[in-house]
């Protein structure tokens, strides 16, 4: 799965690169981790549901293909009823790192072409 789609990101951005760089730019996906690893670790699966939710929306918005899939199954696993003990969060975790990876790199090649 694609980290980025940049084609559908520029098609929900009406062609606007400098809006997609900014927006980009914004993003503190390692915040945003942090604050789902919290709730998870504190017990807490509502707030935790409602972390995995913001991500998800997030990266839905940005075309952040595959970190919206993973945030959306740590979504609907806690949503299904499973304590916070029962979510493995590796693959969101992964998927954050890659993403933040693809981020950077798109961001650099796009200040240089």
């Amino acid at each position: 799965m694609d980290l980025m789609n940049i084609t559908d990101a520029m098609s929900r951005l009406n062609n606007n690169k400098k809006l997609y760089v900014m927006l980009l730019k914004k993003v503190d996906a390692n915040k945003l981790l942090d604050d789902l690893l919290d709730k998870i670790k504190s017990g807490d699966a509502a707030a935790a549901q409602a972390s995995a939710h913001t991500i998800k929306g997030l990266a839905a918005n940005l075309s952040l293909s595959d970190l919206k899939v993973k945030s959306e199954a740590v979504e609907q696993k806690l949503k299904g009823g499973a304590g916070t003990a029962e979510v493995d969060t590796s693959e969101i975790e992964e998927s954050i790192a890659r993403t933040a990876e693809a981020v950077a790199a798109w961001l650099k090649e796009s200040e240089n072409g």
